[in-house]
């Protein structure tokens, strides 16, 4: 359920859905702080009091020792497998506190409320959840399907420029993708996005999350056309891997996998360059991506080795045919790639990021 204020009605939506307890919620301080009191008066006045667990800010908190503390403070409020977790805050709070609610008593149940952009148009959408570990970022998860995800889209003027930015690019590579018309209304409409006016937000909100409800329908479990959806995080999440979770955040390492993709696909003969001109442009209006200064080709071709994405040494990415359609490309020569790969950060080390 998508619209505007959604959060002061949580209990009553929540209710109305079949919940009759008091959830556990997972949040984090900064979160708690801003929306916080809405959310709990909400949900204490249909259930009751709540059980909150606050973790660390930041996908360097998506770890082993931050699932082990919810572990430990559910055990503490003597959650059962009645029990269900509200994870309340953007995708690093649905990743774990999704992973937490699909692993503990061998799954419970557990409701999104996304407060960034990010979340509402990607994490909260499909059922991944996951932490990360030093070989590399989701490469422990499972897949479990939210009960309900609640998106208050007003929640979202509360966020820093940066992370709407952020989402924005993962928006962005949605439209890529699957979507032409998408793309072109953020084109037109960009400067109202970024204003974060609710008719607009709302627009891209619900246009977003549909594109990855669609595919992955046809592809719960990312056999097949599911991975479209990794278009740009290829590259990205090797990025985020190499610079310790700091340096990014999680869409503009897409933001700059987007770009990686689209200058390797024109290598392979793939997209005009008015149209990867387009792309690049869209993604430098939206924001400066941070700069790859220091990243080495080596280490970041050794975390794109042990991206799950690359299979049994076949590798695959998602490139574009054209704008808003997209193809997985398996067989990919790894010199070929490692050679681009060089290149690409050589060439890129001194911009600030994309720009138009």
């Amino acid at each position: 359920m998508t619209g505007q204020g959604l959060l002061s009605e949580a209990g009553k939506l929540l209710s109305e859905s079949g919940f009759k307890t008091a959830p556990i919620v997972v949040s984090n301080a900064k979160i708690w702080r801003l929306h916080g009191t809405v959310l709990e008066r909400s949900i204490k006045k249909a259930f009751g009091p709540i059980s909150l667990i606050r973790i660390g800010d930041g996908e360097r908190f998506k770890d082993h020792s931050t699932l082990l503390k919810i572990y430990q403070a559910m055990f503490r409020a003597h959650a059962d497998r009645r029990s269900w977790i509200l994870a309340f805050g953007g995708g690093v709070i649905g990743d774990i506190a999704g992973f937490a609610a699909a692993t503990f008593m061998r799954g419970i149940r557990y409701v999104m409320v996304p407060t960034t952009l990010l979340a509402q148009v990607d994490s909260s959408v499909g059922g991944k959840v996951a932490i990360n570990v030093k070989e590399g970022k989701n490469l422990i998860g499972a897949f479990h399907q939210p009960t309900a995800v609640l998106t208050d889209v007003a929640v979202l003027k509360t966020l820093p420029k940066r992370e709407l930015a952020s989402g924005l690019y993962e928006v962005i590579k949605s439209a890529a993708i699957r979507s032409e018309s998408l793309l072109s209304y953020l084109e037109r409409k960009l400067p109202e996005i970024l204003s974060c006016r609710p008719r607009e937000i709302e627009e891209i909100v619900v246009n977003t999350a549909k594109i990855k409800a669609d595919v992955v329908a046809s592809d719960e479990r990312e056999s097949g056309i599911r991975m479209v959806l990794n278009y740009g995080h290829t590259v990205g999440h090797a990025l985020e891997t190499e610079t310790d979770y700091r340096r990014f955040k999680h869409g503009e390492a897409v933001g700059w996998g987007m770009i990686a993709a689209l200058e390797y696909g024109r290598e392979l003969g793939l997209l005009q360059a008015e149209e990867i001109a387009r792309l690049i442009r869209l993604i430098g209006r939206v924001g400066c991506l941070p700069s790859l200064k220091g990243i080495a080709v080596d280490k970041l071709w050794n975390s794109l080795a042990r991206d799950k994405k690359f299979r049994a040494g076949d590798i695959r990415m998602v490139l574009l045919r054209r704008l808003g359609e997209a193809e997985i490309r398996d067989g990919i020569e790894p010199a070929s790639l490692r050679q681009f790969l060089g290149k690409f950060l050589t060439e890129n080390r001194s911009r600030g990021g994309a720009q138009a």
